[in-house]
């Protein structure tokens, strides 16, 4: 059994029950940077809560799944599970950066989510193969 198939298992069901609050998170924080690339000389404070720790954290390990996915590809057994689980990662992004017309929601403040459905989809998609990775097939 692989266990850090497990644990990136929990990474992804964290991810798929917070989606709409990592979001948030990122996207209001490349906005304070964008606004603080804008105006170099003013001085910001950013206050970061326990919860906004926890997202951050949460960022570090989704970096490190991508790395997780290139180091399965580097392997002749598993390489098409994480092909297929680096291309369904970048897939839920992929989708909101580049618009994808049916994929993502607009708020009124002009962040963008992805639909419940492309988040089902995504989510059902990575949990199969990282299952299928804890079973060791």
């Amino acid at each position: 059994m692989n266990f850090i198939a497990l644990f990136f298992l929990c990474v992804r069901m964290f991810h798929f029950i917070n989606a709409h609050r990592i979001a948030y998170l990122l996207q209001n924080f490349s906005r304070i940077a964008a606004q603080r690339r804008a105006n170099p000389d003013k001085h910001q404070i950013v206050i970061i809560d326990g919860s906004a720790t926890i997202f951050l954290v949460y960022f570090i390990l989704d970096v490190i799944f991508l790395f997780y996915c290139i180091w399965l590809m580097l392997h002749d057994a598993t390489w098409t599970p994480g092909f297929l689980l680096l291309i369904i990662a970048a897939m839920e992004s992929l989708a909101i950066h580049a618009r994808i017309s049916g994929t993502y929601d607009e708020d009124s403040e002009g962040f963008v989510y992805p639909r419940t459905w492309f988040r089902y989809l995504t989510f059902g998609e990575s949990m199969f193969i990282l299952l299928r990775l804890f079973e060791g097939v």
